[in-house]
């Protein structure tokens, strides 16, 4: 079995969404990535097309890889290896060329997200080297009625310097402060008091949080929990949603203003490289 690698910028971005699509086609929850997709995570998540990589055996892309890049971190944003091609070691020999490649180029740590009910998955990131970090947890609320606590709408960018400058080292990469500072409308940020909070659209029927930040006087003032309700008066008839991009220890929050815990939870891994 011949394998060899192709930059995403030399095999194409819409052939690589192709086979991307391809590998997701029976994964273990629905992903189908579109062009907008795929250019939204270009910019908010850092991907690097020329670090990105497709898998070719014997002439035929079997398996694709997007790598996002800051600073000394990178991040395995997603990786697909087609059905025809799994239990063949294709996975294996990939993940040593991305964890060589990023040694090469000077990375000191690379991350990533997993969907924890997908054990194979775990293990495949296991063997390469990445430990767990911990869980990401995700939530959900129908239609809360809020208090009309105080809330202000802050500039994205504000809050995305906060994150960075006050929340944790090691938070996931898609809430990280970083992340926040790539944001525009119709993504929105607000805040009250000392607790931050950035949304998708307020205008859209169903409603994602993007990023929290809760300084230690807001934690012990219940102010993230002010800041949500808040925000729930002041839009109404919505659903929320919290992605499993947060770590579960965010839980007890989301759960006091009456979020309900999903089923679906992630687990953050990572590797040391130097």
């Amino acid at each position: 079995m011949e394998l060899e690698l192709k930059s995403v910028l030399e095999y194409g971005v819409t052939e690589t969404t192709q086979v991307l699509n391809q590998g997701f086609s029976d994964y273990v929850v629905p992903i189908h990535i579109g062009l907008e997709q795929l250019f939204s995570m270009l910019r908010f998540d850092s991907i690097d097309v020329s670090s990105s990589r497709v898998v070719i055996r014997d002439g035929d892309a079997v398996g694709a890889a997007l790598i996002a890049r800051r600073g000394w971190s990178s991040r395995l944003a997603g990786m697909a290896i087609l059905p025809g091609a799994r239990g063949l070691g294709v996975g294996r020999w990939l993940m040593k060329q991305l964890v060589d490649e990023a040694r090469e180029r000077g990375d000191r740590r690379m991350e990533l997200e997993v969907i924890e009910q997908n054990g194979p998955a775990v293990s495949l990131y296991q063997q390469a080297g990445f430990v767990i970090l911990r869980r990401l947890v995700s939530y959900i609320l129908e239609e809360p009625a809020g208090e009309a606590h105080p809330i202000d709408e802050i500039d994205l960018r504000v809050m995305g310097r906060l994150v960075n400058a006050y929340g944790l080292s090691d938070l996931p990469w898609q809430i990280s402060g970083e992340t926040v500072t790539q944001f525009g409308p119709p993504y929105q940020a607000y805040c009250h008091e000392d607790s931050y909070v950035a949304i998708s659209s307020p205008e859209s029927p169903q409603v994602t949080l993007r990023s929290m930040l809760l300084m230690p006087e807001a934690q012990k003032k219940n102010q993230g929990g002010k800041l949500l309700q808040g925000l729930f008066a002041r839009f109404p008839n919505k659903t929320w949603r919290v992605p499993a991009i947060f770590p579960e220890e965010f839980g007890g929050l989301f759960e006091r203003v009456g979020f309900e815990k999903e089923e679906l939870s992630q687990v953050q891994m990572v590797i040391g490289l130097k």
